[in-house]
């Protein structure tokens, strides 16, 4: 990432804008640590294979399935700022438990998967207000800036992470690593208590009212074409790379006999792609177009994950393979994130972000647990080489979605 692209995403936007965004970052790679250091602690301390691992991938992402529809209710009743600080104490909390179990000796699977959906429930919530409190922080002229910029700070965590992750666990314990996420979730609360956020319009409308409510959200989401494009297209390449990843770790520590820190360089070196793609993303959409440069995301991301598992030997040639292969899936994900995400800012307003981004939150990261359990019952099925090369392929159908929608030839947000 250059110094100039970085000041240029930066420029202008607000100083409450920018504390959030610190906030984020920090709490962002404390969780890219986990990330990495979650399924390890399950395959190297508890011996899990990929059914194992694919329910506790999906575990984290259940949650977003059965409780975001509700959580994005709760978002446009409350306050932002106390669920957000309130979510970070939780994680916290929880989190902290695994090293806590893991030093008396207690530490067990069904540990693992309970706080992985524990967190799972605090992130849903935390990641549905925080998207909709971007818009009372920020002007709507400010938005795809500053999804550029916080695209750039995932990137960059996602990058930071793992080779964080990796060192933690080589010099320490998969479990002691992810102390650090409990840590960073601390800090990502001092800072929130330093942001004023405008007053989005809470709703005042009564518990029994709910249900309406959750169902004003879906049907805002499914009924406007070019929403429910975005939401099926990123629900498909989602669910395809969740199989993926239920195998991916598997295939690199068992197939490959790769240790935590050469899997902590790969990922680290590849998830920089995300900060290229983040910030060409912008640029990209100027020049060819909305729909273009999505579907080119999707495109790059998917044939980027299908390089993985070309190579087993020589060693050197399956380690570039893999670092090119998590490169590109994060320079795609970097251009089609930057793009996406301001489409709801654009369409909806703001007393419906709550419910806008918490409804698809559920279908997405809900087809994401899916997608984990389908990935790890592939590949005890099969192979773990094949559940990667399959769903690789098949995530490029995530294309269609968009090439049947009014953005094939959307040229910007004025849609």
């Amino acid at each position: 990432m250059s110094r100039p692209r970085c000041s240029a995403a930066l420029r202008g936007l607000p100083r409450s804008y920018l504390a959030l965004l610190v906030g984020q970052t920090i709490s962002l790679l404390g969780s890219n640590v986990t990330m990495l250091a979650l399924p390890l602690t399950a395959i190297t301390l508890l011996d899990a294979g990929p059914a194992q691992t694919g329910l506790l991938l999906a575990c984290g992402r259940a949650p977003y399935l059965v409780v975001s529809l509700f959580a994005g209710v709760v978002v446009d009743r409350l306050p932002h700022r106390r669920i957000l600080l309130t979510a970070n104490l939780v994680m916290a909390a929880t989190l902290a438990t695994i090293p806590l179990f893991a030093s008396l000796g207690r530490l067990g699977l069904v540990q693992l998967y309970t706080t992985s959906m524990l967190v799972g429930v605090a992130a849903v919530i935390s990641d549905v207000a925080y998207l909709a409190c971007i818009p009372t922080v920020l002007n709507r002229s400010q938005l795809v800036r500053a999804q550029s910029s916080l695209e750039l700070s995932q990137a960059g965590a996602m990058a930071a992470g793992p080779f964080l992750a990796g060192w933690l666990v080589d010099q320490f314990s998969a479990p002691t690593a992810i102390l650090a996420d409990s840590v960073s979730f601390l800090v990502a609360a001092a800072l929130l208590s330093r942001v004023p956020m405008r007053n989005a319009g809470c709703s005042r409308a009564a518990p029994s009212a709910l249900l309406g409510q959750v169902a004003e959200g879906l049907a805002s989401v499914f009924g406007n074409p070019i929403l429910r494009a975005v939401t099926l297209a990123s629900g498909t390449f989602i669910f395809w790379h969740n199989a993926y990843s239920a195998a991916f770790l598997l295939h690199l520590t068992k197939d490959l006999g790769f240790d935590s820190r050469v899997v902590g360089m790969m990922l680290g070196i590849g998830a920089l792609g995300g900060v290229v793609g983040a910030a060409s993303s912008p640029r990209a959409g100027r020049a060819i177009g909305l729909g273009p440069t999505l579907m080119i995301g999707l495109a790059v991301s998917a044939g980027g994950m299908s390089l993985a598992a070309l190579f087993t030997q020589p060693w050197w040639a399956a380690v570039a393979c893999v670092t090119l292969s998590q490169f590109m899936l994060w320079i795609g994900q970097g251009i089609y994130n930057v793009q996406q995400v301001p489409i709801r800012y654009a369409l909806v307003q703001p007393h419906l972000q709550g419910r806008i981004n918490a409804s698809i939150r559920s279908v997405v990261w809900g087809l994401a647990s899916l997608g984990a359990l389908a990935g790890g019952a592939a590949a005890a099925a099969t192979s773990l080489r094949t559940t990667l090369l399959a769903s690789s392929v098949l995530g490029l159908a995530s294309i269609v979605w968009i090439w049947r929608s009014p953005l094939r030839h959307a040229r910007s947000l004025r849609l």
